[in-house]
């Protein structure tokens, strides 16, 4: 018999899914599934033999209800690693099982099926056992302490799912299924996204296999590699990772990502400006910035998308669908009394094209009809967006550079999917500008509606209503479109957008909308929450306790009852006494979590350790909350062991970390503090303050590693523990510093216009032996930048300074004026960036005279020794201060000094250089002047007394005569 094939239609990723050739019979149904798959048929494969197997064990319903969601996982786990099946057909199965998942919890259409059909008979007739069933199943999805989404749909299929493509039976090499990994990655992740927090374990088997994936899709030796990748396949790989980097917060290696792939792909795309108009009232055209993208080749995957244009007026239906091109999600027209739909562009001429420093391919494209991009490219530029505000402060700025992105994928996507994330990222940048506010919300809620009908069934969302008519089935996107980039658009479920709809409410005052929404959503923490943002904790209070305590359920009609009463006034709120406290059993899935919020509400640290009980002692939030709690009391040594337990549960929670770090340096554990903030910057290399606080830590521990051996220390570097080398305790201590100075100096490259960062900078590269010049240049150049329009000279460390500046004249000779380096960037610091703002420091001109004595500047010499004296003599408390009259008596003998070795020096500088002019040719006269004045001065202030002082002026005045 020949071997089997498998179907030439199956997507790109799917049809890659073994390097080995299929046997022959008994596979005949395979082929059929695979055909199946690629359709989004998933209702076949699930009811095929091979999954009722899986699925339907015997005698269930005669185990107590308790025990009936972990024996039906255990006879699943088994089922599958006892299976005969190839294994190739069990993971069509798990990946038919994650597609219909998201397929009802992400994209639609509905799905057809009820899963009580899937489970025995003798369960399936048994509604109160299928709840039982299901709510197990959604509890047993637990992981590191955090719950499930309570009111997840089709728990059973996403089971099936996770336990399937998770199975030692695909990962083995005889099975050689060389993209079990992958879907391995995208049922992990999925599973992350249905857990409220981040976990560690499954951050851990996410990433290995994303190691694993690299190797594959990249190796070493293309040729001779056994697995046939090809730019669109990495190029997905790669804009998957990054979605993945993206949720767990590693921006840096975001961009990176996204990058390779528009490498990958030929995709060029620049950010850049052409001149149009706004507004409609705009009579000359400003520069506007706009998105320039082409692809590789010009995509003709799908004619042009069909959009329905939804007018707010309420007078006016809907417009008409067009009879052409694909059904894309409804976007709302603007409608703006001021601002244009779109930028009305001006036509690309040919003094534009030569001032563009763009590449020809897209320097000659014209802003309003640019060609339609492969839908690879469009989700490229909507991760770009993205990227550009996780790596930047949410200011208007950062919005203004999100918009074109957006604006270019909608202009021209091909995909239902690629559509939708377009709004809805178009929808969180106008939330934020008065006259798209209202579109924000709008839009939203029709994205919102969209998913929602999209994805509902009789199961799981019955009686959905809409903001907007529901598409008739021909309208509406098939599954296989709606499915096809769900994964690298890294799509949020329908409870993620519901919430964020509802966020959004809050944000704009609709509290009642939005406790409306998360009632639905089954959020009680978060109606909680919404009562406290608006100091009404009595309220949240009642919320929380009759979620944890017996009583009758939160209901609706309750809270109409307590937001308003009849006469228009809020009602007292609900009152839980002592005998009413008995804790619900079992616990509601989120009691970890209400009892957090309840202790935040209450200030009660004894709610936070309940939460760590009843979560199992995993729960790491509890002990965040309570580290929290202790670190406000500046109870440090509690606050520690509280965070040490949350991060032995989470070790991947980075503001943690950063607590626990601080708590450390208020107790002087600095080998604790360091290894605190080593891992916040592991977490997140971006975050400064993490870089700050260890350099901290580093310079207060002056160490890394110290073993005591006789007159000398021996140190253990970090990095090669295995070599022991014998150094000082000065090389020991400078060790420290070079350390704590290097953590700064990532800090302030990434925050930096932190001028007490600066300062650390300063101070820590002052004290290595031999100090950091350079780096203590730049930190004096940036404290001047920062705090100068404001302080002055203040700002100014001046013996730091006179440190610097007396090690380049010391050190260097004056020709190294002409060549880049130190010399040259402090001359440049004391003539453009300290002058300017001396006013009252005569130190500081004596800094800047001894670089113009090194410089030869003779009258500039005169001229600053001039602008020193005058400061000094200026002060009134001269008169009165026999200090301040020490100074202007030394002062006096420095000026007259001056005028003595340089008056009569050849002018070499400015206009009278090379003409034999004298820098001072009357300078005894006005040394004469100056003394007598100062001798005045003194008279009248009764300091001829003071023989010494007074001894000096007159030694000055005789020697001055003739």
């Amino acid at each position: 018999m020949p071997a089997a094939t498998l179907p030439s239609s199956l997507p790109l990723e799917l049809a890659l899914l073994t390097s080995t050739p299929l046997p022959a019979s008994p596979l005949s149904d395979l082929q059929s599934h695979l055909t199946a798959l690629s359709t989004g048929d998933y209702l076949t494969i699930l009811t095929s033999p091979l999954a009722n197997s899986l699925l339907s064990p015997s005698s269930l319903s005669d185990l107590p209800a308790l025990e009936i969601p972990s024996s039906y996982k255990s006879h699943l786990k088994t089922a599958i690693s006892n299976s005969t099946s190839h294994p190739l057909e069990l993971l069509v199965l798990g990946i038919a099982s994650l597609q219909a998942y998201l397929q009802t919890t992400t994209t639609g259409p509905p799905l057809l099926l009820k899963e009580a059909s899937l489970l025995p008979s003798d369960v399936s007739k048994d509604k109160k056992l299928v709840k039982e069933l299901k709510d197990g199943l959604i509890r047993g999805l637990s992981v590191d302490g955090e719950a499930a989404y309570h009111l997840l749909p089709y728990p059973v299929v996403f089971t099936l799912a996770k336990e399937v493509l998770t199975s030692g039976v695909l990962s083995s090499d005889e099975a050689g299924l060389v993209t079990a990994s992958w879907w391995r990655v995208r049922v992990n992740f999925a599973h992350q996204k249905i857990l409220r927090e981040v976990s560690s374990s499954l951050h851990e088997a996410i990433y290995a296999d994303l190691e694993k994936l690299e190797k594959l899709v990249f190796p070493e030796n293309e040729a001779e590699s056994a697995f046939p990748t090809t730019s669109d396949l990495k190029a997905r790989y790669l804009i998957e990772r990054s979605t993945i980097h993206s949720f767990y917060g590693y921006d840096g290696k975001v961009r990176k990502d996204l990058e390779a792939a528009a490498a990958v792909t030929g995709l060029q795309y620049a950010i850049t400006g052409r001149m149009g108009k706004r507004t409609k009232f705009q009579v000359d055209d400003i520069s506007q910035l706009v998105v320039l993208a082409r692809s590789k080749e010009e995509y003709e995957g799908g004619a042009a998308p069909k959009t329905v244009s939804i007018v707010k007026d309420t007078d006016t239906a809907p417009a008409d669908i067009e009879e052409e091109g694909k059904v894309m999600p409804k976007q709302f027209d603007l409608n703006d009394d001021t601002l244009l739909e779109a930028i009305s562009f001006t036509p690309v001429t040919a003094e534009i094209l030569e001032a563009a420093a763009l590449p020809p391919s897209l320097s000659t494209l014209d802003p309003s009809a640019q060609p339609t991009l492969h839908p690879i490219d469009s989700i490229i530029l909507l991760h770009l967006a993205e990227s550009i505000k996780n790596t930047n402060p949410a200011d208007g700025l950062t919005r203004e550079q999100m918009s074109p992105y957006a604006e270019r994928v909608l202009q021209h996507s091909t995909n239902w999917s690629i559509h939708t994330m377009g709004l809805l990222v178009r929808s969180r940048l106008e939330a934020y500008r008065s006259r798209t506010v209202e579109r924000s919300l709008l839009q939203l809620q029709v994205v919102v509606d969209q998913i929602v009908a999209a994805t509902a069934s009789e199961e799981n969302t019955p009686d959905v209503s809409t903001f907007l008519p529901k598409p008739k089935e021909e309208e509406s996107a098939g599954v296989f479109e709606r499915l096809e980039f769900a994964f690298a658009l890294g799509l949020p479920t329908r409870w993620g957008v519901e919430a964020e709809l509802a966020a959004r409410w809050v944000d704009m005052g609709g509290l009642r909308t939005a406790v409306g929404i998360y009632e639905r959503l089954g959020m009680w923490a978060e109606v909680a929450l919404c009562w406290a943002a608006v100091e009404n904790e009595d309220k949240a209070v009642g919320v929380v306790r009759r979620m944890l305590f017996e009583g009758e359920m939160p209901k609706s009609d309750d809270f109409e009852e307590e937001v308003v009463g009849d006469d228009g006034e809020e009602e007292g709120e609900v009152v839980i006494t002592d005998e009413d406290e008995t804790e619900r059993d079992p616990p509601p899935p989120e009691a970890p979590r209400l009892w957090c919020i309840l202790g935040e509400l209450e200030k009660n640290p004894e709610h936070f350790k309940r939460a760590w009980e009843v979560s199992g002692r995993r729960y790491a939030r509890a002990q965040r909350s309570l580290g929290v709690y202790h670190l406000r009391r500046k109870e440090y040594e509690e606050a520690i062991v509280a965070y040490k337990l949350s991060l032995k549960s989470n070790p991947l929670n980075g503001p943690a970390w950063f607590q626990c770090g601080c708590a450390m340096l208020e107790v002087a554990d600095w080998d604790g503090a360091v290894e605190a903030f080593m891992r916040v910057i592991g977490i997140d290399e971006t975050d400064a303050e993490g870089w700050s606080n260890l350099a901290t830590a580093l310079l207060r521990r002056g160490k890394v590693k110290v073993v005591e051996a006789g007159k000398n220390t021996i140190i253990l570097d970090d990095e090669e523990e295995d070599e022991v080398v014998e150094k000082s305790e000065q090389e020991l201590l400078n060790e420290g510093k070079t350390q704590a100075l290097m953590a700064l100096k990532k800090a302030v490259g990434l925050k930096n216009t932190n001028w007490r960062m600066w300062e650390n900078v300063l101070v820590i590269a002052a004290s290595l032996r031999p100090p950091a010049w350079g780096d203590m240049q730049m930190a004096l150049r940036r404290l001047v930048e920062i705090r100068g329009q404001k302080e002055g000279e203040t700002c100014i460390d001046v013996e730091l300074l006179e440190m610097l500046v007396k090690h380049v004249v010391d050190t260097y000779g004056k020709e190294e004026l002409g060549r880049p380096g130190l010399v040259r960037i402090t001359v440049d610091l004391v003539d453009t960036k300290i002058v300017p703002l001396i006013t009252g420091d005569e130190r500081l001109w004596q800094v800047v005279k001894t670089l113009a004595i090194w410089r030869e500047k003779w009258g500039k010499v005169v001229e600053v020794q001039e602008k020193a004296f005058r400061v000094v003599n200026g002060r009134y408390d001269v008169r009165t201060d026999k200090k301040s009259w020490e100074e202007l008596v030394k002062a006096t003998e420095e000026i007259v000094e001056v005028y003595r070795k340089y008056g009569m020096m050849e002018r070499n500088e400015g206009l009278g250089a090379g003409s034999g002019e004298v820098v001072m040719k009357d300078w005894k006269f006005k040394a004469r002047s100056l003394v007598r004045n100062v001798m005045g001065k003194g008279r009248k202030a009764g300091w001829e007394e003071d023989e010494a002082l007074w001894g000096k002026l007159e030694g000055l005045a005789e020697g001055l005569k003739g």
